[in-house]
């Protein structure tokens, strides 16, 4: 499997999501299952700012809370490897988390959450990205959008 690529429908909005990135997020799903997890997306930009390229995903951080039908990510430990991840010209690109044996579609949890760190100035990162990753092992599935002006952009696998 190569890199994931997705887009909005206006071609506004670009994704990659690195093979590697990708089976890690799948790997802590899959550990975590029947509870939800998640953690940050860490990655960079194209030159023309057109295409956000994830390359990192981490593993919920130290002190975050796992239940079947709700995770409260931690910010343990997220700013040195944030700190980090800024010297290798890697930034905060959003979140990702795992509604496990569930459908995809956000919640108004997950929408109120993205909103209120677009517009947190220190995250630097006014156009969040969210993954949510559904189902299980046998049928894994896939919601990514960009969250913007308090809306949100759903963006398609491209084939």
């Amino acid at each position: 499997m190569d890199n994931l690529f997705f887009q909005d429908k206006n071609q506004i909005y670009n994704i990659i999501i690195s093979k590697a990135a990708y089976e890690q997020m799948l790997l802590y799903c899959e550990r975590a299952n029947p509870y939800e997890t998640g953690g940050i997306l860490i990655g960079n930009y194209s030159l023309n700012q057109t295409t956000a390229n994830i390359l990192q995903i981490t593993e919920p951080p130290k002190n975050s809370k796992h239940a079947k039908c709700n995770f409260h990510r931690s910010s343990c430990g997220l700013k040195k490897l944030l700190d980090t991840a800024w010297n290798q010209d890697q930034f905060y690109l959003g979140e990702w988390h795992y509604h496990p044996n569930a459908s995809t579609n956000p919640s108004c949890t997950d929408i109120s959450q993205m909103i209120t760190l677009a517009h947190n100035s220190k995250l630097k990162c006014p156009e969040p990205i969210l993954i949510i990753v559904g189902g299980h092992s046998n049928n894994w599935e896939l919601f990514i959008s960009v969250f913007s002006n308090k809306r949100y952009t759903i963006l398609k696998q491209l084939k």
